[in-house]
């Protein structure tokens, strides 16, 4: 069974979808009770709720991650967690564009002769950081330039904890500096998020649980030669 059907979705689809939907806004809000603030540039924070996008995505498929990626987003956008300034938007285009790469990787892997879920994995982490690094550039450049007025604007936030790592922040490096770690964080994010995310799928529990009778559609989806 693929999990689509003439019509649409199946149950089963359906109902991963809602699980891992909500999943990812209770472990988005968990992540801010806990804090969990990239040391070096303080207002970006890492948020295990995409674990959950990215274990439809393994399980379900591309089309119930990016949805469930949709509904944490309307449910932020909502409820007002993730308060910072465009902060859910800016979410929603780091998962898209992580997907994005995850996509690329597995078709890739697929094209190839032995093609295996590590492998498969692997690179589209690969990928997917690299695209999400590139991408999430811009739209930060923006916010800095034009929302806080330039480096100024933060420099209260980062300052003190670029000199922790025994770097001053000037007129010259610091808008370059702060985008680059920016890169190093949202690469950070997305690798960890890969990483317990193959762990899951790869435990025997998950395997061998077979929702709607069917194997997790990376699986399925490796095994079709295209």
């Amino acid at each position: 069974m693929s999990g689509y059907t003439r019509t649409g979705m199946d149950s089963a689809t359906l109902a991963g979808i809602a699980v891992f939907g909500a999943l990812a806004v209770v472990l988005t809000t968990i992540s801010q009770a806990l804090g969990l603030n990239f040391p070096v540039v303080p207002y970006l924070q890492f948020d295990l709720g995409e674990i959950a996008i990215l274990l439809a995505f393994f399980i379900f498929g591309p089309i119930p991650a990016l949805v469930s990626s949709l509904i944490e987003f309307a449910t932020l956008m909502a409820i007002g967690q993730n308060v910072a300034f465009f902060g859910p938007e800016l979410k929603l285009i780091a998962v898209l564009s992580s997907l994005l790469g995850v996509g690329l990787g597995l078709v890739l892997v697929r094209r190839t002769a032995h093609p295996t879920v590590g492998r498969a994995v692997g690179l589209g982490a690969a990928l997917g950081l690299t695209i999400r690094a590139v991408v999430m550039t811009l739209p930060n450049y923006l916010l800095i330039v034009f929302l806080f007025g330039g480096l100024s604007g933060i420099l209260g936030f980062v300052s003190g904890s670029f000199k922790l790592i025994g770097v001053t922040l000037t007129d010259s490096n610091g808008l370059v500096l702060v985008l680059g770690m920016t890169a190093v964080f949202n690469a950070l994010q997305f690798a960890f998020v890969s990483v317990v995310s193959y762990g899951i799928v790869k435990l025997p529990q998950v395997q061998n649980t077979r929702a709607a009778g069917r194997r997790p559609w990376i699986v399925t989806y490796l095994q079709k030669k295209p």
